[in-house]
């Protein structure tokens, strides 16, 4: 169980976790060429990314920190409401393609917390009983 924040499993802990991996890279990028705002024109064409450079730019340091600050505050907001984690397991098998309907504000939190963690799906941290 997590002591901090009461939940069990620890979704929350996993997400703060993934959230402050994503900052230190964000950083460290803006650190690497000293701003944090980059622009197309910030990919060397000979680099071969010139195609991804419009994406390069979007995802620049300062867009992703803005985003790990927001969802740093989704997280601990969700975690505030007590979140029902066990509703997560609730849908039947074979019945992934349709979404769960969170009744009541506990619910939504879990829903919630469980959305923000699927980008990291991939992570070896990552619980299959969290997908929502």
């Amino acid at each position: 169980m997590d002591v901090e924040s009461g939940l069990e499993p620890n979704l929350d802990q996993f997400l703060l976790a993934r959230i402050a991996e994503d900052k230190r890279i964000a950083t460290d990028a803006a650190g690497a060429i000293g701003r944090g705002d980059w622009t197309p024109a910030d990919v060397p064409e000979e680099s071969g990314l010139a195609g991804a450079a419009e994406l390069v730019a979007r995802y620049d340091p300062a867009r992703v920190l803005a985003e790990c600050a927001a969802k740093r505050k989704l997280v601990m907001a969700c975690r505030d409401a007590r979140p029902d984690l066990a509703f997560l397991g609730t849908r039947p098998r074979g019945m992934a393609d349709f979404p769960l309907s969170p009744s009541g504000p506990h619910q939504l939190a879990a829903f919630t917390l469980a959305v923000l963690a699927m980008p990291y799906a991939g992570h070896p941290d990552y619980r299959d009983e969290w997908r929502p």
